[in-house]
């Protein structure tokens, strides 16, 4: 029997370690919004705001969605994930719904209640 036995140089396996950390580090940069979600922050109005103004402006930012809803309706972000969208209120009490949903439907739902003196 010949017993051939074969080293790999210390070189190749730092090569090939190097290679499989590398590549796993770019799965998880892209698997980054599967694990992390969508990301709403509504600035204006303030949840328990006080307002004169029946025409208010709806403000914030969101990351990683796919599709925003005010009360309903569908808002389009601009460019860096900003959106703004005009609301008319009704005298009195109102509650304002913000819903994000990402590519897999997972949802974000934010309720602002704020009143119109």
């Amino acid at each position: 029997m010949l017993n051939i036995q074969t080293k790999l140089p210390p070189l190749k396996i730092l090569i090939g370690l190097a290679l499989t950390i590398i590549i796993l580090m770019y799965g998880l940069y892209e698997a980054y919004d599967l694990i992390y979600g969508p990301v709403l922050v509504v600035n204006f109005p303030t949840d328990g705001n006080s307002v004169n103004d029946p025409l208010i402006s709806v403000r914030g930012t969101t990351k990683r969605i796919a599709k925003i809803f005010i009360d309903g309706r569908q808002v389009f972000t601009r460019d860096g994930g900003s959106f703004v969208d005009p609301l008319l209120l009704g005298y009195g009490y109102n509650i304002i719904e913000v819903k994000v949903q990402d590519q897999f439907g997972r949802q974000i739902v934010k309720t602002i209640r704020i009143v119109l003196n």
